[in-house]
């Protein structure tokens, strides 16, 4: 079987598919930095909860008269 090179030089010059990887690529990036930053023990959401937390305590102190 005998590949033209026409063929061939039109198969390495398309770059439709090029623009799909690298959406693909960035919305991996995209997910990773999401799953790093809300994840896990001192993610964002830690950071979040903490602060409510200590914020509800400071309130629940100062309605029960013992600041």
């Amino acid at each position: 079987m005998k590949i033209n090179n026409t063929y061939l030089k039109l198969f390495f010059k398309d770059q439709r598919g090029v623009s799909s990887i690298e959406y693909a690529v960035l919305a991996a990036i995209i997910v990773g930095l999401l799953v790093a930053s809300f994840g896990g023990a001192d993610g964002l959401s830690a950071i979040i909860e903490q602060t409510f937390e200590s914020i509800k305590t400071k309130i629940t102190a100062l309605t029960s008269g013992n600041s």
